[in-house]
């Protein structure tokens, strides 16, 4: 036998510990939103663009209803973004929880 049961549980519980430390801290990171901010700032520079544009040659209903849009979009990209960083963490806790049983319960 190339490595003997108590081996492998320690193996086991190590890799479990440090892919739940990569999750949460994955998790943190897009719940800070440090990879949205760049789509963010982009939307937001269109937006300011189009209402200077638009803002004297057209009608103002389609304007507001373009802005309302854009905001839906950028709230919708943030809701998910945090909901993918919520989801990372609590993948990440329970291969923490995981790996302090297979070394203490098991």
């Amino acid at each position: 036998m190339f490595i003997t049961p108590e081996a492998f549980r320690s193996l086991f519980a190590s890799a479990l510990f440090l892919f739940g430390l990569l999750f949460i801290s994955a998790g943190f990171w897009k719940l800070m939103a440090f990879g949205l901010t760049g789509h963010a700032r982009t939307l937001a520079a269109q937006s300011a663009r189009i209402g200077q544009q638009k803002a004297l040659s057209d009608d103002l209903t389609r304007l507001m209803e373009a802005a309302i849009q854009l905001n839906k979009s950028v709230q919708t990209l943030i809701t998910t973004s945090a909901g993918v960083g919520f989801l990372l963490i609590t993948i990440g806790g329970v291969m923490l929880a995981s790996s302090y049983a297979v070394v203490f319960v098991i």
